[in-house]
């Protein structure tokens, strides 16, 4: 048993509380400047006298900034991190996480080589194994599984644990070129699927660029907790209200960020899409709407046929379509078939490509077919929902919402919505219903007037065919929340399937994902499972192989995604340490031992010029070469503000708040309600709501928070984070508490049907009656007991297949098991 195995078995639960908190009396000292307490990476003979190098690096976790990194290196350590300069000073960041990179290099409990299970899955039991033995081992199970099962019967799954290049473009193109099957993460992604339904797909999360904030005249801030969740991004909040914004914070707890706005509106968990829509009926009862902008640029004035829901086309009334610019996956060409408008002015139908000022409202009758114009419809489903009525879905008082009302309306307005309403099965609904709001409210296209998420899309002019297979992937891709299903009948879309072995990398899904008890049901099916990790998180303990891989500071990469929008070279500042490899070099080798030693004839560096010396590069001034002596080169416009040119990248070019064709996100055979997803509405969560029968039983809404101490599941190990946050925590109100004879520092247990986590109460005023908060992603072995992904479901809403990590109801008790 490897030393890191066998420190790591022998760290309880409770070992782990008391080893944290003894970290702070001086063993840990040593790591804190960079060196291990491990005999290898003692960093004896270091000195402040030896000379230090500097390189540049990036911090590449699901953070969104994309901080840029000095890395401080002696004696071939790490000895620290600290800010580095971007072209635009305003972006210049670190925090906490940043600054204790060095922590996590050289972390004792670091997986030094590559492990094999020799106890029970989930056991923590290994042996030490050669990369020889270990890459032999997988290649022939690889190549086993396919000859006997078909290509399908290999899986990889990926989520974010790294957002760089060159690792993620190797494993997809090994993965790929073996014909893999993948395992989608399908998690927060109803925000993105609601707001692109309207605007069209212009990246995942779109958004303008976050100096663009001091715009606005008032900031709604939807279910975000930026100055915990963002850290790097609060400043430009600060300097909004500086600036003499009015910032409007719209949550059901009341968080850091609510502390620092003008206005805060606590609202019934899972209920924001209600809110939205009343604020809705107020604006167009009190006419409040921009009606020049509907006319142009947003569906409005398209009738809408009451046979079919359908827009009535020009060709519907006899005027052929014409010939559009050919399809480039489809090689044909289109076809341009305008919508048909009504002309108030002539009194007659035409064509939405030439009428300058149709009616945006209105029962019509086109050539027998009758029609309501989007509006119109958009306006009945509002109209149910006055603030009197809403008050009592919501628990926003009706004045309020009237309030609000006339705030978004007041532009210029900033919308800028976070990752807590989505989280539930009715979570694309809130989304499609805002930027509907902001449609007929005009609040789009200029400075300060946006709805849409912090902006982490990236460069998109890479050369994106060099982590792409010689022949196209024909092995299906499944989301997480069905393979639980898929793995027990071995059946997919309506045919048989086998899937042998999972591939784990730049993520840990039996932390990150939903309902992580019926998730270990299916990881037993598979035979056999690798994960390729720095640490020993509960997806690699529950594996059957692990190999150690380099950190962000031990190779060679390029960023270009982040909310800073520029692209970034990242410094190979150290060799990794112990037997790490990148993850470049172990798809080399395993690849070469499946008979593909030509797959990646480049070495990184040639891949990365490859990879950044485009044309679409070259216009802005981007080059390998350049991007080496520079860092940090932007490629988007200075401030990047959307949709300035008015052209939506929907079918019609508009804003479609009526969803002409509504299809689910990822299809695996479902049917969903078309009707429903024409429009934004409000139904109610499947599971988190007072309506429930089950909400007798599981009196408590089950809140996640996304802590400043990590991001997801990483730094969880990290020591010096651990002194500032050492053990799981929920977070009560103290009233609830009182009823449940519950004190603050007491360990309960949170419990349902599903599962249960054990941790310590914090009676807290900010926590809304009703709901439990908890910190995301501590690891099971963390836990006294159980672990959060247990009590969360894996229900979803068949069109946004999205993990819904808050549509989740419990309960809490004192834990019978506490000392």
């Amino acid at each position: 048993m490897s030393a890191v195995a066998a420190s790591t078995a022998n760290l309880t639960r409770r070992n782990f509380l008391k080893a944290s908190i003894a970290v702070a009396g001086g063993t840990w000292l040593g790591t804190a400047i960079g060196c291990s307490s491990g005999d290898s990476l003692s960093g004896e003979g270091s000195s402040s006298q030896a000379e230090e190098q500097v390189f540049n690096g990036v911090c590449k976790p699901n953070c969104f900034h994309g901080c840029q990194l000095k890395v401080h290196v002696r004696e071939g350590k790490v000895v620290k991190t600290s800010a580095a300069p971007y072209p635009n000073p305003e972006l210049n960041r670190i925090c906490l996480r940043g600054l204790s990179h060095v922590t996590n290099i050289y972390d004792p409990d670091r997986v030094q080589y590559p492990l094999k299970r020799v106890g029970e899955r989930g056991a923590n039991e290994w042996e030490r194994i050669s990369w020889e033995d270990a890459i032999a081992e997988i290649a022939e199970k690889f190549t086993s599984y396919r000859e006997e099962f078909g290509d399908q019967a290999v899986m990889k799954c990926a989520v974010s644990g790294n957002y760089g290049s060159i690792n993620g473009g190797f494993t997809s193109k090994f993965f790929s070129s073996i014909n893999a099957s993948t395992m989608a993460p399908s998690l927060d992604l109803s925000n993105a699927i609601g707001l692109n339904r309207v605007v069209g797909w212009a990246g995942t999360w779109m958004g303008n660029d976050p100096r663009d904030l001091k715009n606005a005249k008032n900031i709604f801030i939807w279910g975000n907790n930026i100055t915990d969740a963002q850290i790097h991004e609060w400043h430009f909040v600060a300097d909004a209200i500086e600036a003499g914004s009015n910032v409007i914070v719209v949550d059901p707890i009341f968080t850091h960020m609510a502390a620092k706005a003008q206005k805060f509106v606590p609202i019934r968990p899972g209920a924001d899409a209600a809110l939205i829509l009343s604020m809705m009926q107020v604006v167009i009862e009190e006419d409040l709407i921009d009606r020049e902008f509907m006319q142009k640029y947003t569906v409005a004035p398209f009738l809408v046929r009451d046979d079919t829901g359908m827009f009535l086309r020009m060709s519907d009334v006899g005027v052929q379509p014409a010939e559009g610019p050919v399809n480039p996956l489809t090689g044909e060409p289109t076809k341009i078939d305008p919508a048909v408008v009504w002309d108030g002015v002539a009194g007659a139908s035409a064509s939405s490509a030439e009428c300058a000022a149709p009616e945006i409202e209105g029962e019509f009758t086109v050539e027998g077919v009758a029609c309501h114009t989007a509006y119109s419809l958009l306006k009945a489903e509002a109209s149910q929902y006055p603030p009197d009525v809403a008050e009592g879905i919501t628990e926003v008082p009706a004045a309020t919402i009237v309030e609000l009302a006339h705030l978004a309306a007041d532009g210029p307005v900033t919308h800028r919505v976070g990752w807590g309403p989505q989280a539930y099965d009715n979570g694309v609904h809130p989304h499609h219903a805002g930027a509907a709001l902001a449609a007929i409210t005009g609040q789009m296209c200029e400075p300060g007037k946006i709805y849409g998420c912090a902006d982490i899309n990236g460069f998109t002019g890479f050369d994106a065919t060099l982590s792409a297979p010689a022949t196209p992937v024909t092995s299906p891709t499944i989301s997480n929340l069905i393979m639980p299903e898929v793995m027990e009948t071995g059946t997919y879309m309506g045919e048989d399937i086998v899937i042998k072995a999972l591939w784990v990398y730049q993520g840990n899904p039996l932390c990150t994902f939903v309902d992580s008890n019926a998730k270990k049901k299916m990881f037993d099916k598979f035979e056999f499972i690798v994960t390729v990790d720095s640490m020993l998180t509960d997806t690699a303990r529950y594996s059957d192989m692990v190999l150690p891989c380099a950190q962000f500071f031990e190779y060679e990469d390029i960023v270009g995604s982040g909310n800073n929008n520029h692209v970034v070279h990242c410094d190979k500042a150290i060799d990794p340490p112990f037997e790490a490899k990148p993850d470049t070099e172990i798809m080399r080798m395993l690849a070469e031992k499946m008979g593909m030693a030509d797959l990646f004839p480049e070495s990184d560096s040639e891949w990365l010029q490859k990879y950044v010396d485009t044309e679409a590069a070259a216009a802005l001034g981007i080059s390998y070469d350049a991007l080496k002596e520079k860092k940090a080169i932007r490629w988007a416009p200075d401030p990047l503000v959307r949709w300035t040119d008015k052209k939506f990248l929907t079918p019609s070019g508009r804003m479609e708040f009526y969803v002409e064709a509504p299809t689910p996100m990822d299809y695996y055979g479902q049917q969903i309600d078309v009707n429903r997803e024409h429009l934004p509405r409000f139904f109610p969560p499947t599971e988190a709501w007072p309506e429930n029968p089950l909400h007798e039983k599981y009196p408590f809404v089950l809140l996640s928070e996304r802590p400043r101490f990590r991001v997801h599941g990483q730094w969880f190990n990290n020591r010096i984070l651990r002194e500032l946050d050492p053990e799981p925590t929920v977070k009560i109100n103290p009233a609830d508490a009182a009823a449940k004879g519950i004190k603050t520092g007491d360990h309960v247990e949170c419990y349902n049907d599903r599962g249960h986590a054990v941790a310590m109460a914090v009676l807290n005023e900010a926590v809304r009656p009703g709901t439990l908060v908890y910190p995301k992603s501590w690891q099971v072995h963390q836990h006294l007991a159980g672990g959060w992904s247990e009590l969360s479901s894996s229900s979803h809403d068949p069109v946004a297949v999205n993990q819904s990590y808050m549509d989740e109801l419990c309960d809490i008790r004192a834990w019978e098991g506490a000392e």
